[in-house]
Order: C-alpha cells, then structure tokens, then sequence
C-alpha cells in the first residue's frame, strides 16, 4: 500500500517525526506499529537504563526533587530525576513502576483523585449533565457516550466508551479534529464530528472556552477557583503560537484548581499521620503515594482519603464530590 510522505530530511529521505506517523496511523496499521516500537525504545533509554544511574548509593533508593515553580499552572514539578512522568496508561509503561518497591514489612499505598479536572471542569462550566453523573457515581464516561450518542447505559459497548473518554480529557487540552483522530487512529473527519456533537451535547463547555479566552485576552491572566492567576502573556500573540496559548489558558484554571487542592491536602497530610508508621513518598500530579506499615494500611488509607476529599474546604465549594481511589501493592504498578 502506497502511504503519502512528509517533508524530506538532508539526506532526501522522507522524515518520520511523531505527528506524521500518528496522522498516517489513522489511515493504515504499519505506523501505528512504528510508533509502538519506538515507545518500547524510549522505555528503555529514559527509564530502565537511565533510572539505574540515579541510586542514591547509601539509600538504595531513589530520590526526585520538586520545584514550586516548575509549571506555569501551578503544578509541583519533578526533577532530576522525573518521577512524575514514569509511564501508567500502558502495559509495557507500568511494567517500569513493578521495580519501585516497599521496604520489607511495609506497602505502598497510592491514593488518587478520580477524574479530578472533568469534576472541575463540570463545576466550572456549569454542566449540569455531568454534575449529576459525578454526584450519582456515574461512570463519566460511559455517561457522556450516552448522552453524545444516544446510546443507553446498559447498552454501552467498550469501543463508544473509549472514543467518550478520549474525548472528554481531551477538550480539557482543547484538542482538534487532528489530534483525536490520531489518539483514537480514526479518520480524521469522524474524529472532528465526535468533537462537534459533544459541544452540541454540552454547549455550556463552548462557553466556559470563549469566556476564559475573552477574560485572558481583557487581563492577562485567569484565575482559579481559589483565587490564585496564572498569567497568560502570549495569549494576544498572533501566527503558528495563537492557538496554543488559546488552549494552554482553556486548561490553566481547570489544571491549576487541581494543583491548589491537591497541595492543600500534603500541607495538611503530616500532621494526620504523624501517629501513622507512614511517610508520604511522591506526589505525581493527582496522586499521592505513601509508605505504611502492613499493620496500618487500612488506617492510612482511611486518614488520607478524608484529607484529600475535604482539601477544598472551606475555601470553595465544589458542585460535585472529590473522589479519591486508593490502591495498595508490594510495588507501585500493583498499588495504582
């Protein structure tokens, strides 16, 4: 089969970058398949080989630091190395985290806000579809499906709920017609009618969009829900950068409350499990993850979770509940 090329390198071969192989991987499978390969390849040089060089030689363990400043939304950044990009969403990626083990008489605990930015979004946009499905402890996904196309929820396939679920965490980023077409490896036409008949389903999610982008563009920041502002200085930029800043200005209020709740639940963390055989080990984005006794597993978990549910109170008031999942395990991939 005969697939089109992209621009040509020095050499007068055609170059293989991501974003061509991930439109080209919509159309046939053999791209798909060398952009798998390559994934295995950057597991191995990024993590297996080179995490090994950061044992710390007395601890046997290794040790990230964090930086306040790090993201521009507020998120706590991991360096030196990065533990907060060690791979989750695939089989071969959390095959990394089995080798980041408890000491011997401990588990690891990792407790996880649920889906925290579509609860955040849902708040923020005022959609009262998907505040009902968070308070009813709907699945979010299989309920946007069913709203989108009008598929009942006991008739919901796994293929709808994955394009739902694509969809959803993508219009969080803003994503285009191009870009879900090669998350789901559709055609991309298809992928932008998925796109269009979710802002039929939920218009309000339209608004919060041009609203945000109308408010950056007048002030030069957004705001979170507690107040904090996140500049936006690019967002009158023109040319390639425009729509970038666009959707980095989208995303800032909904990914910086995330950030605000989840460092107002480790400044209260120490002082609920000061009498726990327990230290709070990383933070990764949305996760906390803890070291306990086996004895105390239960309790830590139960202290936690109340923390980290209740971390926006009293500062704001969330429409729909914090959801945290916890898992526990021998090792990190068991445990989350």
């Amino acid at each position: 089969m005969w697939l089109p090329g992209g621009k040509k390198g020095k050499t007068g071969k055609y170059s293989t970058p991501a974003d061509v192989l991930e439109d080209l991987a919509t159309e046939h499978e053999m791209p798909g398949k060398v952009l798998d390969w390559r994934q295995l390849q950057k597991l191995k040089s990024t993590y297996t080989d080179a995490l090994q060089d950061h044992i710390n030689p007395d601890t046997w363990r290794v040790h990230t630091s964090y930086s306040i400043a790090g993201a521009n939304t507020g998120r706590l950044a991991s360096t030196d190395p990065n533990l907060q990009n060690i791979p989750v969403r695939t089989e071969d990626g959390r095959r990394i985290r089995e080798a980041f083990v408890a000491t011997e008489g401990h588990t690891l605990v990792s407790l996880d806000y649920s889906q925290i930015e579509l609860r955040i979004l849902a708040h923020i946009a005022d959609i009262d579809a998907l505040k009902e499905a968070f308070r009813d402890g709907q699945d979010i996904h299989a309920a946007t499906a069913s709203e989108m196309f009008n598929v009942p929820l006991e008739e919901m396939t796994p293929e709808v709920r994955r394009q739902a679920k694509a969809i959803n965490f993508g219009v969080i980023y803003g994503i285009s017609g191009f870009g879900l077409a090669r998350n789901l490896r559709i055609p991309r036409d298809e992928a932008q009618g998925f796109i269009d008949r979710y802002f039929e389903r939920f218009p309000g999610i339209r608004t919060y969009m041009d609203d945000t982008v109308a408010f950056a563009k007048e002030h030069g920041h957004v705001q979170t829900l507690f107040g904090r502002k996140i500049n936006t200085p690019e967002i009158n930029n023109k040319g390639p950068h425009a729509g970038f800043a666009k959707r980095a200005a989208i995303n800032a209020p909904i990914q910086g409350t995330a950030a605000d709740v989840i460092r107002r639940a480790m400044i209260r963390m120490p002082a609920a499990i000061e009498k726990l055989p327990a230290k709070m080990l990383l933070q990764v984005h949305d996760e906390l993850l803890f070291e306990v006794e086996d004895k105390a597993v239960d309790e830590l978990i139960s202290t936690a979770r109340d923390v980290m549910e209740n971390a926006a109170n009293p500062a704001v008031h969330l429409d729909v509940p914090l959801v945290v999942d916890a898992g526990q395990g021998a090792h990190w991939a068991e445990a989350h």
